[in-house]
């Protein structure tokens, strides 16, 4: 057989080259410049903050000022607090770090938002950081108590507080607010301290065409604990006192129950707690129940970082949960469970929802 010739078929065309074009024109932005995780100076400066809270003078403080200037006009305690609002406390390398200590490993990640966070739950978090490495600070309990009585004080945000120059420290405080812009905005900006947002952006030459990738990262802690509503346990107290209040969603029938103890657990801590009762009936696991939270949420100016607290079973954690994944487009919130549904399965889950038109979790967020 004679082989047919076709002209132009045999000189192909050359391959583009696909990656270098237009590869030094190519705009990309990364959005977080953290630093790396190192165990060793981590730990190093946790010990030697934790060293530095152990003094007469903290001890022995007698006004919150002075509390306040032995907490934050401190070297050691500057450094650690610093370093972390610049690490990635979310990744799984800063959880390998403290893993053998998980409630430190809770502390610290809170911590990373310490300029955001008021004086009063930055008294609270420092206090723990030493109460979880087996080096509690005594008389500390006392002292902090005498700090929540000067609401001028215990209420202000560290940043606004470091902004009346109170002293030498703070303008170290300040310029890492300011670096912050650009290494983690979410530090010094956050929406929640409870998820961290991250990504990168890609833009052709004039930015006609744009590719980005988005994700967020949630935290959060869960607790097995005995006798949660007895007021000398003070895992609730702590989340809510540098609040000022507590806003609770409660199960109508757990009301009839636990409600005389929820009053009077948030009563003994000096914590103002108002309940919003609904009912916790699977018929109730409506979108108009949901409804009904928000506008509840809404009425009483619940700001988006302020976790709402959600007391019952299956139902309630999904409806509450629910509004508050819309409520400021993701409001925190705690899970007190009642019932053994909510504690293994609508309490720890990220996802929450409810019913609608005849449909079994026809809406939901996670």
């Amino acid at each position: 057989m004679t082989p047919i010739s076709i002209p132009g078929l045999a000189a192909m065309a050359p391959v583009p080259d696909l990656e270098g074009l237009h590869k030094d024109s190519v705009i990309e932005i990364d959005y977080y410049k953290l630093s790396s995780v190192d165990k060793n100076v981590v730990l190093e400066k946790m010990h030697a903050a934790i060293q530095a809270l152990d003094s007469d003078n903290l001890r022995n403080a007698k006004t919150p000022h002075a509390l306040v200037l032995q907490l934050f006009d401190n070297k050691a305690i500057c450094d650690l607090l610093i370093m972390l609002s610049k690490l990635p406390v979310f990744s799984k390398e800063f959880a390998e770090t403290l893993k053998h200590n998980l409630d430190l490993l809770a502390t610290a990640k809170k911590l990373k938002y310490f300029t955001n966070l008021t004086i009063g739950e930055n008294a609270i978090l420092l206090k723990n950081i030493a109460r979880y490495s087996a080096s509690p600070i005594e008389n500390m309990e006392s002292v902090i108590e005498k700090l929540f009585q000067d609401r001028s004080i215990c209420f202000l945000k560290v940043k606004d507080y470091m902004k009346t120059k109170p002293f030498s420290m703070a303008s170290r405080y300040l310029a890492n607010d300011v670096a912050l812009e650009l290494i983690d905005p979410h530090s010094v900006y956050p929406t929640s301290i409870y998820r961290h947002c991250n990504g990168w952006t890609m833009a052709n030459p004039g930015s006609r065409t744009i590719e980005a990738v988005m994700t967020t990262n949630i935290t959060t802690t869960i607790k097995i604990a005995r006798d949660v509503l007895a007021p000398s346990n003070r895992i609730l107290a702590e989340v809510y006192k540098p609040l000022g209040r507590c806003i609770a969603v409660v199960d109508d029938k757990v009301e009839g129950i636990y409600g005389d103890a929820l009053k009077n657990y948030f009563q003994s801590n000096g914590i103002p707690l108002t309940k919003l009762i609904h009912a916790g009936n699977e018929v109730n696991k409506d979108i108009r129940n949901v409804e009904a939270i928000l506008l509840n949420l809404k009425n009483l100016q619940v700001s988006r970082h302020e976790p709402v607290l959600i007391v019952g079973g299956g139902v309630i954690s999904d409806i509450g949960g629910f509004a508050t994944a819309l409520y400021h487009r993701n409001t925190p919130y705690v899970m007190l469970c009642t019932s053994i549904v909510s504690g293994i399965d609508a309490g720890p889950s990220p996802r929450t929802c409810c019913d609608g038109n005849g449909f079994k979790n026809h809406y939901g967020s996670y």
